[in-house]
C-alpha cells in the first residue's frame, strides 16, 4: 500500500498546496483507509478483501479534491464528488495510475459512488453492498471522531435547531441535508450518523473512544445538546456488544 498511496499523494500535490482543507482531506482519506482496515479484520476477511477494502477507504473521497479546486466546495448539491470519483477512477480508469494490479472495479464503483448518499441505491449484489455499507461506516466513524471537533470550532453558536430536525433525530433518521437552515442543525445532522451505521464495529469503537463525550466536551452551549447527547447514549448501549 505505500507505493500506492505515494502515488495518490503526487495526484493530490497537483492541487492548492496553500489550500488547508486538501491536506484536511488528505489525511481524512488515510484515517478512513484506517478504519476499514480495521473492520475488514474485524470481518474475518481474507488478504485480497482486506486490500480492496483499503483501496475503497484511500480512495473514497477521490473527487473532493476536485471539487474543493475546482467549485471551492464541499456542497455535493453543487457537484457530487461521490459521482465524479466513481466515473473517473473506474469508468475513466484513473485507478491504473495508481494500482498496477486487477481489481474488482465494479465493487470500488459501487462504494464510492454510494459513500456519501442519503441512502444506497438498491439492488446492489451481496459482495458490492458489503463493501459500500463499510466505506459509508468508515466514513462516518472518521467525520465523528476527527472532523466534528473541527466544524464545532467555527461553528458552534446560539442558533436553534429547527424542528425538522428535532423531529429526524427524535425518530433516530439520517437526517436529509435539505433539512439543515442553522449550524447547530448541522451539528445535529453529524450526530444522526449513529443511526445510519450497519456494523456492531462501529457502536463499539464509537463507545470505547467515547466519540460522542469528545464532542459534547467540546461544544459552548452544552445545555441545548445535552437531550441528544442522553439519547445517543441510550442508543449506543443497545448496539454495542451485539
Amino acid at each position: 500500500m505505500e507505493e500506492i498511496i505515494a502515488k495518490y499523494r503526487e495526484y493530490v500535490d497537483q492541487f492548492e498546496e496553500d489550500d488547508f482543507r486538501i491536506n484536511h482531506k488528505w489525511y481524512h482519506s488515510l484515517r478512513v483507509m484506517e478504519r476499514m482496515q480495521m473492520l475488514s479484520k474485524y470481518l474475518k476477511q481474507n488478504s485480497n478483501d482486506y486490500f480492496l477494502a483499503s483501496i475503497i477507504g484511500l480512495f473514497h473521497d477521490y473527487g473532493r479534491f476536485y471539487q474543493l479546486n475546482k467549485y471551492n466546495t464541499y456542497e455535493d448539491k453543487l457537484f457530487d464528488h461521490g459521482d465524479y470519483g466513481a466515473y473517473q477512477l473506474i469508468k475513466k480508469q484513473q485507478i491504473k495510475k495508481f494500482v498496477d494490479l486487477d481489481l474488482e472495479e465494479q465493487v470500488i464503483y459501487d462504494a464510492i459512488i454510494n459513500h456519501n448518499k442519503y441512502s444506497i441505491q438498491p439492488n446492489l449484489d451481496k459482495r458490492n453492498l458489503l463493501f459500500t455499507k463499510m466505506i459509508r461506516d468508515a466514513d462516518k466513524l472518521d467525520i465523528l471522531e476527527s472532523v466534528v471537533i473541527e466544524f464545532i470550532k467555527f461553528n458552534d453558536d446560539d442558533s436553534e435547531i429547527t424542528d425538522a430536525v428535532k423531529k429526524c433525530f427524535d425518530n433516530h433518521q439520517l437526517l436529509s441535508s435539505n433539512l439543515k437552515v442553522t449550524n447547530n442543525d448541522n451539528i445535529i445532522s453529524f450526530l444522526c450518523f449513529v443511526f445510519d451505521l450497519e456494523f456492531s464495529f462501529s457502536y463499539n469503537y464509537l463507545y470505547e473512544h467515547k466519540i460522542f463525550a469528545n464532542i459534547y466536551e467540546k461544544l459552548k452551549n452544552k445545555d441545548k445538546f445535552k437531550h441528544y447527547f442522553e439519547e445517543i447514549d441510550k442508543y449506543l448501549q443497545t448496539k454495542i456488544g451485539e
